[in-house]
């Protein structure tokens, strides 16, 4: 097992840290993504006119902001960090540090830069995205950088208590979700064509986009096995995002 030494006062702010192989770190907290998209956007050269004017640039159709101009606020998040992040692909490795909140707990998980930045997009299109956003409880107890099997079944818990179990409106929210996510990420994913030269951030947005395919209008069939599967296996260590620290 690799073995590391964490500094915690590093990562003591609410977000995502990602540490490279060379000891360099890039912090995606809420207040540096804040403070870096401020400086962004007050800069008007950052985003070519070409790119401002293309076709699949432009707000998406169910967009309540449709019609203006302006850029998505999906990438409000995304384009600040687009030049250090653009400079990895997808499957390369690193090291992700998530701090839920400045008093929880440190998540740790060794992964691929496409499921470290899960952050990035679900921050992007839930929280930002004028769409999304209405959709930002449902991910409550959500670890970003958590296995999708481990991710979706929690979402499903959530569905369930927050309609309190009455499967048909379930099943309305379940389908509606998923067009609205489908339309949002993929177009999300046309903008960052235009942009990026790498696909790390691109295949973030594409998780996500499957994240929402993830989810069976068979709800109850698929939490019964997830925990007759729990029944019926050894306890044992098997979390895919973790040492947590305090």
């Amino acid at each position: 097992m690799n073995r590391m030494n964490v500094d915690l006062g590093n990562y003591a702010q609410k977000g995502l840290y990602l540490l490279f192989g060379d000891s360099s770190i890039i912090s995606l907290t809420e207040s540096n993504i804040e403070r870096t998209a401020r400086e962004f956007w007050d800069d008007p050269n950052k985003i070519p006119i070409h790119v401002r004017k293309a076709a699949d640039f432009q707000l998406c159709g169910i967009c309540p902001e449709k019609g203006n101009e302006g850029i998505c606020y999906s990438l409000h998040p995304v384009l600040p960090f687009l030049e250090l992040i653009d400079q990895y692909f997808s499957f390369d490795k690193v090291t992700a540090f998530y701090r839920e909140d400045e008093e929880g707990l440190l998540y740790i998980s060794e992964t691929a830069m496409q499921n470290a930045l899960q952050y990035i997009s679900i921050l992007s299109l839930l929280s930002y995205c004028r769409v999304g956003r209405k959709y930002w409880k449902y991910y409550y107890g959500v670890i970003p950088i958590m296995g999708a099997d481990a991710a979706v079944n929690r979402f499903y818990l959530n569905i369930y208590w927050l309609h309190e179990g009455k499967m048909n409106e379930i099943n309305k929210f379940i389908s509606e979700f998923k067009e609205n996510i489908s339309i949002i990420s993929e177009n999300v994913i046309k903008r960052l064509n235009l942009i990026c030269q790498r696909d790390a951030f691109i295949n973030a947005f594409f998780n996500t986009h499957v994240f929402a395919e993830f989810l069976s209008m068979d709800m109850e069939e698929v939490l019964k096995k997830t925990f007759c599967d729990l029944d019926n296996t050894p306890v044992q260590y098997r979390s895919s995002y973790s040492p947590r620290y305090r």
